[in-house]
């Protein structure tokens, strides 16, 4: 009797479970980006928002690094944690698939709020992995006869619910951590 391969690698992935993974490792790209440039982007942004618009107070300088280090940890369960249901179900579950369509779309937001400014800004030098990605994703999961789930009204619903909490959450925490790391930008 032969042994077998043993751990993650015992087989080779199944289609379903490279998107899956793909998801995580889409997330870890694009948030690296956004760790290195978020704050001067927020920066920018911040200073160009008009008056009438209720703006939290932490927010009205952009935000800081530490702010940034702990939302983008925060933000990252969501993704990673589609990712890993994605995985346990063969990418057939709501949440899974909810992600993926959000990730997707946001990728296009990337890309939109930089030809708004007419130039760069946090997270659209990645956009076209974020985009490529999800188009590959979502044809790969057919093609492996994956049953669309998907909805963009609640898979964008959900997306944003994720961001406002990582945001809230890194707020609150800020004010009982320590910083979180040295300046990354800049």
């Amino acid at each position: 009797m032969t042994a077998g391969r043993v751990g993650l690698m015992a087989r080779p992935l199944t289609r379903p479970e490279l998107v899956a993974y793909g998801l995580a490792a889409c997330y870890l790209l694009n948030d690296t980006e956004e760790l290195i440039t978020y704050t001067e982007s927020s920066r920018w942004l911040s200073q160009r928002l008009p008056d009438w618009l209720p703006v939290p107070q932490w927010m009205r300088d952009g935000v800081s690094q530490n702010h940034v280090n702990l939302g983008v940890a925060l933000i990252g369960a969501y993704w990673v944690g589609a990712a890993v249901d994605g995985r346990r179900t063969g990418g057939r579950s709501v949440f899974f698939q909810d992600a993926l369509w959000a990730w997707g779309a946001h990728g296009f937001v990337h890309v939109g709020v930089s030809a708004l400014r007419r130039g760069y800004t946090s997270g659209v030098a990645t956009a076209p992995v974020v985009i490529g990605y999800w188009w590959w994703a979502e044809r790969t999961l057919r093609s492996a006869g994956v049953p669309k789930l998907s909805s963009p009204p609640r898979a964008i619903g959900k997306g944003l619910a994720a961001l406002a909490v990582a945001h809230g959450v890194a707020a609150v925490l800020e004010r009982w951590l320590p910083d979180t790391g040295a300046r990354l930008s800049r």
